[in-house]
């Protein structure tokens, strides 16, 4: 028998083909079944966690099962970054349903109003706050619920969890439920909450109130589970509340069509709109297939695919809820197309995976997080870039220490990769920076020297580095 890749008990991501990754838990090795010709042994049993189906993998091949990642069990998990893990410690609750997880270790650089004591922007650009943007009342969706994100845990602010259940609605019942009254801050919770979630007919309030008479969604069926989100990051100073998220769960029962409603016209109607959604991005795949052989250049392709992706969103926006928001995924993931052609896109690639992640669907949560790994990735490339720049115009104020420190600071965003700076150019530069420097420290001479020598011992480390990424980079 060949050595297997994995143990019993290991956490994998199987590839279910058009149903795309799923998580499960290796539970047999060299497994076969009984109508199976003598020779034929799949290397794993699988159970899957979602589905608790049973599957086996039928090569050892990351094609078709490999690691999971540790934001992909997260995600399995939780729905989304600032819910509690099943694994977490329980903590002392303040009132029924309230839960607080404090950090100590705040990042300092976070603020809302003022100037920024450093270089550039507050925005992420700047590389500080991990990357996410300086003031927690800005943050997106994205940036409050992605789990490859994760800029609450990463900028070390509490979460506070408020859940209120209402136990079970039926269509036609009146809502008021005033739930910010019951968490630590009464504002703040329109900042991005999950509306797509709530029944026809509900409305939710800045200050956590949920009111209105719950009416017929022909999406669902008779029957249905929500489990709302909203969050409010007004007291993210407060070390005792930071972001508060607040979780309304209900179960919604006859959900039946009410007289005079065509249920057969409303379902032929979405089955039109999502036929043409599968065009628009048949398009959009074969323009970026002829990208990529070479048959359209650069600005022809980013055209065709704005163009295409106008009329996506046009579509989106008219069925919002169409097929449970798999398309707002395909928008975000399609400009991330556009942004590897150099296209400021960055914006709208976060815009459109954080709206889909706040549907109820799996799979489509699971396709926004997939590209939103891409996107953070990007965030860092950008980050590099930026304080490249940075670093440049120091050097040109003839502040040569400082630019040094600013590159070593890029370079160690991506491992001295940037967006569209791919040929060592920041270690290049810093080098240059420290070459100056030295040289300037060694023309003090007597206790300055061995430190001038120090400086252009690592301008010179630099420049190999700087080398071998050309080398890579091609």
């Amino acid at each position: 028998m060949a050595e297997l890749r994995f143990e019993i008990g290991s956490a994998v991501m199987c590839n279910l083909g058009q149903s795309g990754w799923k998580l499960g838990q290796i539970i047999g090795l060299h497994y076969r079944e009984d109508s199976w010709p003598a020779e034929q042994v799949a290397p794993y049993q699988v159970l899957l966690g979602a589905d608790q189906l049973l599957i086996y993998v039928p090569e050892d091949d990351d094609r078709y099962c490999r690691a999971a990642t540790d934001e992909e069990m997260k995600m399995a998990r939780r729905p989304d970054a600032l819910a509690t893990l099943p694994s977490q410690p329980e903590v002392a609750e303040t009132e029924p349903g309230l839960e607080s997880k404090g950090v100590e270790s705040m990042s300092p650089q976070l603020r809302c109003g003022g100037e920024p004591a450093e270089l550039g922007t507050a925005g992420y650009r700047s590389g500080r706050c991990h990357c996410c943007e300086s003031c927690p009342r800005t943050w997106s969706a994205a940036e409050l619920y992605s789990e490859h994100y994760r800029c609450a845990e990463r900028n070390g602010l509490a979460v506070t969890r408020q859940t209120v259940d209402l136990g079970t609605l039926r269509v036609g019942d009146s809502v008021h439920q005033a739930a910010g009254e019951m968490t630590p801050c009464e504002e703040g919770f329109l900042q991005s909450p999950m509306l797509v979630r709530l029944p026809p007919g509900l409305r939710f309030a800045d200050d956590g109130t949920l009111t209105g008479d719950v009416q017929f969604d022909p999406y669902r069926d008779a029957e249905y589970q929500v489990d709302f989100i909203a969050v409010s990051t007004a007291a993210w100073d407060d070390e005792d509340v930071g972001i508060v998220r607040l979780e309304i769960a209900f179960v919604v029962e006859g959900n039946e069509p009410p007289d005079g409603f065509d249920l057969e016209t409303f379902r032929r109607t979405q089955h039109q709109a999502s036929d043409a959604a599968q065009r628009i991005l048949r398009e959009l795949g074969d323009t970026w297939a002829r990208w990529e052989s070479g048959e359209l250049d650069n600005p022809t392709t980013c055209d065709r695919m704005l163009a295409d992706l106008d009329r996506l969103r046009g579509l989106c926006e008219s069925h919002p809820r169409l097929d449970h928001g798999r398309y707002w995924a395909h928008l975000g993931g399609y400009h991330m197309n556009v942004h590897k052609l150099l296209e400021n896109a960055l914006f709208e690639c976060e815009l459109y995976l954080g709206y889909a992640l706040t549907f109820e669907d799996p799979e489509v949560r699971f396709y926004a997080e997939a590209n939103l790994e891409g996107c953070y990735q990007k965030r860092l490339l950008e980050a590099a870039r930026f304080l490249w720049i940075d670093g440049v115009q120091q050097m040109m104020r003839g502040e040569w220490a400082t630019a040094a420190k600013t590159l070593e600071v890029a370079a160690a965003k991506k491992d001295g990769w940037g967006w569209a700076i791919n040929f060592g150019d920041i270690w290049f530069t810093e080098s240059a920076a420290r070459l100056v420097h030295g040289a300037g420290l060694l023309a003090l001479g007597g206790a300055n020297v061995r430190e001038g020598k120090q400086w252009i011992a690592e301008s010179a480390r630099l420049l190999e580095l700087g080398e071998e990424r050309t080398e890579e980079a091609g």
